[in-house]
């Protein structure tokens, strides 16, 4: 499998179309009510155990939480979660972890595509073990869209590759050349399964480095928690809009460290004009969301991480600026914006209600990272410490 082919698609139609399937299955199978916010709950307080029998070790957390990431989305596509040491989970993380560290937002293999034809330079950009490691995972959805077609039941949609499956008998009929098929689901599944996996890990990977970093504002996090929710009571996504400087704090990360920092490419429609210049029709365009988001001119000390950034003056509200992006903007934002906030919120205040994070002993944080797929950390320690 090609990378590149999930990441750029130039018939408009088919990517509108496809995508206002994603957006409303996601929606019908319980985005933005109660069940999928259950279950990503259900699978933080089965990571918190995990955290917890660690006795306030240092833990690179990395580990536990990738499957424990990768289960909310294996929820949503496959109707099921796995144990952390299932060999099915395992093959997945780690084929996932490895296709992402070689494909580099800023690599001439998604720049210059054509590159990819030079035998040399596959094997120099590690294409090849990109493209292998992507093959394994598509090997497995294969299989399960398969299991999917031969237990299908119309009246019991399950989960995102069922409801799929049910509008590609509905489409075939209308138009046997219709944008939903078999290679379109494959494509739809792991983007899903992939952007859903990485990109969540990675920013709670980061909230929890900066929470040990910046001991003073975990503190503060950890007061508006102890306030609105107790010690014991689980959170739940409306008690965001209760918590401010939590929320605040969530924004602050997105822009201080955003993690997808340069946006997928796209294409121009029509003959047009960006400030001052002008761009002909069908030229690539890349979206910069980190100089946007490190602009002394929209950002006060823009290289500082300052929450109260986001917060009104009586620090009883958040404010957001036009110029925040962390998931695009336009026709073209993220169609998981919901459910990416709704997973950081859930376990930043989870993990934060039942622990203290602080660094090893002599640690000192170094913000250490390394652009890949998305913005990555360098793999780092930290300690739990359970707070009751």
């Amino acid at each position: 499998m090609e990378l590149l082919g999930a990441f750029f698609v130039r018939d408009v139609h088919v990517w509108k179309e496809q995508r206002r399937f994603v957006v409303q299955s996601m929606k019908d199978l319980g985005l933005g009510r109660t069940k999928i916010e259950e279950d990503v709950t259900d699978e933080i307080n089965y990571f918190l155990e995990v955290l917890k029998n660690q006795k306030g070790q240092p833990v690179d957390v990395k580990g536990p939480l990738s499957p424990s990431m990768s289960n909310n989305i294996s929820a949503l596509i496959f109707g099921r979660r796995y144990e952390y040491d299932n060999q099915e989970r395992q093959m997945l993380d780690k084929n996932l972890d490895l296709g992402n560290e070689y494909v580099s937002q800023t690599s001439a293999y998604l720049l210059f595509p054509w590159i990819r034809y030079i035998p040399f330079y596959r094997k120099f950009l590690n294409i090849d073990t990109s493209n292998m490691a992507f093959g394994k995972i598509r090997k497995f959805f294969v299989t399960e869209i398969q299991n999917h077609a031969k237990s299908l039941d119309p009246g019991n949609v399950r989960d995102f590759i069922d409801s799929y499956l049910v509008e590609m008998k509905s489409q075939a009929k209308l138009d046997p050349n219709t944008s939903f098929n078999d290679e379109t689901l494959i494509s739809n599944v792991m983007d899903i399964f992939s952007a859903g996996s990485e990109t969540v890990r990675t920013s709670i990977l980061w909230f929890i480095y900066n929470m040990a970093a910046f001991p003073e504002v975990q503190k503060k996090v950890q007061k508006e928690i102890l306030e609105v929710l107790g010690t014991e009571r689980n959170p739940e996504f409306l008690d965001m809009k209760c918590m401010p400087y939590t929320h605040a704090v969530i924004l602050e990360q997105m822009r201080w460290k955003t993690i997808v920092p340069l946006n997928l490419m796209h294409y121009t429609l029509a003959d047009t004009k960006i400030g001052g210049y002008d761009v002909p029709k069908d030229t690539i365009v890349i979206a910069n969301f980190w100089q946007v988001h490190n602009d002394p001119r929209y950002w006060d000390e823009p290289e500082k991480f300052k929450p109260e950034r986001f917060l009104s003056k009586d620090g009883k509200s958040v404010v957001k600026s036009k110029y925040f992006m962390p998931f695009s903007f336009g026709k073209r934002v993220c169609p998981g914006e919901s459910m990416a906030y709704l997973e950081m919120f859930l376990y930043f205040t989870s993990i934060l209600q039942k622990f203290d994070i602080v660094f090893p002993p002599g640690t000192k944080p170094t913000f250490e990272a390394k652009l890949a797929i998305t913005y990555r950390l360098e793999p780092f320690k930290v300690r739990f410490i359970p707070k009751h």
